[in-house]
C-alpha cells in the first residue's frame, strides 16, 4: 500500500469519526430541548365551583396535555351562600380542549317546550330526552330544557342548560355532552331554581336520537 492510499484511508476514517461525532452532539441537543412528556390532565373530584362531579367533564377532555383549570361566573353551586339566584357559566380547560356549561331561565312565552320540539327536529339536530325534559344537539352545543313552574312563575318559565364543546356529529361525544347537561339541569332545576316537579327528572343518562 503506497503513502497516497494510506493518507486517503486515514482521511476517510477521520471523516467517518467526525460524522459520528456530529450526529451524537445533534442527538444530545435534540434530547435536551425536546418537550417533556405530557402530564395527566388531573381533573379534580368536583368541578365548576364544586357543583358537578368530574366524570362527565373528564370524559370530554383529553387524558394528557395542558393542566386542568376552570373559571365560573354567576351562581353555579346552589349550596354556596349566594345573595341572589342568577344564571351561571362555567368553563373548564384541559389537554388543549375546553368545555363551557351555562344555565339560566327563559321567562314568559318567548321560548316554549313546543319551540324546543321544533328545534329538536330541525335539519342537523339530534333530539335529546330526559323524562319530561327535552333538548337537542346541533353544531357544537347540546341544549336541554325543562318546564320550571313555581309559586312565583306563570308556568311558562323554562330552565335551560347549554354545553358547548366542539362541532361534532359523533353520537358518542354527543352522549357525553348530553350527560353533562343532564347533571347540570337536575342540579339547578332542583336546588337553585326550585322548579316544581324537578325531583321527577330521572337520574342517569338522557336518551339520544
Amino acid at each position: 500500500m503506497n503513502m497516497t492510499e494510506k493518507a486517503r484511508r486515514r482521511f476517510t476514517m477521520w471523516i467517518a469519526v467526525a460524522i459520528v461525532g456530529v450526529l451524537a452532539v445533534a442527538g444530545l441537543v435534540a434530547w435536551r430541548f425536546w418537550p417533556a412528556g405530557e402530564s395527566d390532565v388531573a381533573v379534580p373530584a368536583r368541578v365548576c365551583d364544586n357543583a358537578l362531579p368530574r366524570s362527565d367533564v373528564k370524559a370530554l377532555l383529553p387524558a394528557r396535555g395542558k393542566p386542568f383549570s376552570e373559571w365560573h361566573t354567576g351562581v353555579f353551586n346552589p349550596d354556596e351562600p349566594y345573595v341572589k339566584k342568577v344564571p351561571g357559566t362555567c368553563k373548564v380547560y384541559g389537554g388543549g380542549q375546553s368545555v363551557t356549561i351555562k344555565h339560566g331561565l327563559y321567562s314568559g312565552a318567548g321560548y316554549t317546550m313546543q319551540d324546543v320540539a321544533r328545534d329538536a327536529h330541525a335539519s342537523g339536530a339530534t333530539e335529546i330526552t330526559l323524562g319530561e325534559a327535552k333538548g337537542f344537539h346541533n353544531g357544537d352545543t347540546t341544549s336541554l330544557f325543562a318546564a320550571c313552574p313555581s309559586e312565583q312563575s306563570d308556568g311558562k318559565t323554562l330552565v335551560e342548560v347549554d354545553v358547548t364543546y366542539r362541532k361534532t356529529t359523533d353520537q358518542a361525544v354527543i352522549r357525553k355532552m348530553a350527560s353533562l347537561a343532564a347533571d347540570t339541569l337536575r342540579l339547578e332545576a332542583r336546588k337553585l331554581w326550585a322548579c316544581d316537579g324537578a325531583n321527577d327528572l330521572p337520574n342517569g343518562r338522557p336518551l339520544i336520537g
